[in-house]
C-alpha cells in the first residue's frame, strides 16, 4: 500500500491541520497535505456554535484548541434524491441516526467528529 495514500483513512486532524488542506484539481472530494491525500478526517473539541435547521442540517465549529473547525451534519435524508438513490433501503434509519446525533450537538459538549472533508458552498476547510 502506498503510504502516502490515505484517502478512505479517518485522519485526526486539528484545527491547523485544516488550514494547510489543498484541493486536488479535477477530483472535489480530495484534498492534499504534506503530500499525503486525504478524503476523511477526524477531530475533538469542544462545541462553541449551533446553528441548527429541522429537517435540513446542523452546522456548528468544533474548537480543539489550536481553532475552530466547521461541521456540518445533514438532516434532509429522507427528502434528498441523492440520499434516497444511495442508500433506498436505509434511509430511514439513516434520518434517525442523524437525528439521535443532532440531539447531541450541544455548547460546551466535548465532540468527536468523523467525516468526509469538503468544502461548502465555495468555502473549504
Amino acid at each position: 500500500m502506498d503510504v502516502l495514500q490515505l484517502v478512505n483513512t479517518h485522519v485526526k486532524l486539528l484545527s491547523f491541520d485544516f488550514l494547510t488542506l489543498k484541493p486536488i484539481p479535477h477530483e472535489p472530494t480530495i484534498f492534499s497535505r504534506k503530500g499525503r491525500r486525504l478524503s476523511r478526517a477526524e477531530t475533538v473539541g469542544i462545541v462553541v456554535s449551533r446553528d441548527f435547521k429541522p429537517n435540513r442540517f446542523i452546522k456548528f465549529d468544533i474548537d480543539d484548541g489550536t481553532g475552530c473547525i466547521p461541521c456540518i451534519l445533514w438532516l434532509n435524508h429522507e427528502s434528498s434524491h441523492h440520499f434516497s438513490r444511495r442508500c433506498p433501503s436505509n434511509v430511514r434509519l439513516i434520518a434517525q441516526m442523524a437525528a439521535d446525533f443532532a440531539s447531541q450537538i450541544q455548547l460546551g459538549v466535548i465532540g468527536r467528529v468523523r467525516g468526509k472533508i469538503s468544502s461548502y458552498r465555495g468555502v473549504q476547510p
